[in-house]
């Protein structure tokens, strides 16, 4: 079920069309709590003047013990009870989802497909940037499995990672984390538009000494002037991890930086129906403690 709204464009579509974000896809469920993701995610499609659609999946009907033993007539009506469950909570969402689309005066969608559904990447696909939620793991499940791997993975687009909880508001100060290979590449290019406008910029280079290959003469620079060139308020920092994990040394520093946001590439693959991920993109993609953007 698609619901499709237009909403008058702001005065920020005469911004460059390369620093632009037109399309931004928001994925709910009905296990998280919306407000978080749904206020981070409206506010930056007010700020960028794009359109914003909201993907529900609808989760798989849960089913108490002693339902799990209807028989005959009792199993419609299990089945129809869970499914009213399903219905009223994705009403309360798309309620909330719509009272910030009004607010801001976006142009919106709605769409609500399966649990299990396989076309989540596929709905990624056509959009600039894609948020999900990471799930609280104290809390129920949330999401199809492999939801946020599958997204970062095979969908193409840049992807908003926020932890459980998140409160973010906004995009003000950046930490891009910056090993000169293709996927960090790929992450800072999907990032510009943010990066661009963001009040301070810094790349972090961690063991730029064992790690020389891509780098230039002067681990960072380049990089750095690349953004420079786009107006970028940027900086460069090299650490060394010490020995320490290089995933932890990377969420440190975007504390002690202040950023409201992690620019870095995705490191792994997916094959076979396995989305593996390499040490240090796990660690900042289940550990970190605000929005994290990835690109493969």
């Amino acid at each position: 079920m698609n619901t499709t709204h237009r909403a008058t464009a702001s005065a920020v579509d005469e911004s460059p069309i390369a620093d632009s974000i037109r399309e931004i896809i928001v994925f709910v469920d009905g296990e998280t709590e919306p407000t978080g993701i749904l206020e981070f995610t409206a506010v930056l499609a007010l700020e960028y003047g794009a359109h914003l659609t909201g993907v529900f999946m609808r989760p798989a009907p849960a089913v108490t013990p002693p339902e799990m033993f209807a028989r005959g007539e009792g199993i419609p009506d299990v089945i129809e009870a869970r499914q009213a469950e399903v219905e009223e909570t994705e009403a309360k969402h798309r309620a909330r989802f719509e009272d910030l689309v009004r607010r801001y005066a976006l142009g919106w969608e709605w769409r609500s497909v399966p649990y299990f559904s396989s076309d989540a990447a596929v709905h990624a696909r056509y959009a600039d940037l894609v948020v999900v939620a990471r799930p609280d793991p104290a809390g129920p499940s949330a999401g199809p499995p492999g939801l946020i791997e599958s997204l970062v993975l095979t969908s193409g687009r840049p992807v908003i990672v926020l932890p459980p909880h998140s409160s973010a508001s906004g995009v003000h100060r950046i930490l891009v984390g910056w090993d000169a290979g293709r996927a960090a590449a790929r992450a800072v290019a999907d990032a510009l538009p943010l990066l661009v406008r963001a009040a301070a910029v810094e790349v972090l280079v961690i063991d730029a000494e064992r790690r020389r290959a891509g780098h230039g003469q002067e681990p960072g620079a380049d990089i750095a002037r690349y953004l420079a060139r786009h107006h970028a308020h940027v900086e460069v920092r090299r650490l060394s991890s010490g020995g320490e994990d290089v995933g932890r040394v990377l969420l440190s520093h975007a504390a002690a930086f202040g950023a409201d946001l992690l620019v870095m590439g995705a490191y792994g693959h997916a094959r076979l129906n396995e989305l593996i991920f390499g040490g240090v993109t796990r660690t900042a993609l289940h550990g970190a403690s605000l929005p994290v953007l990835m690109s493969r």
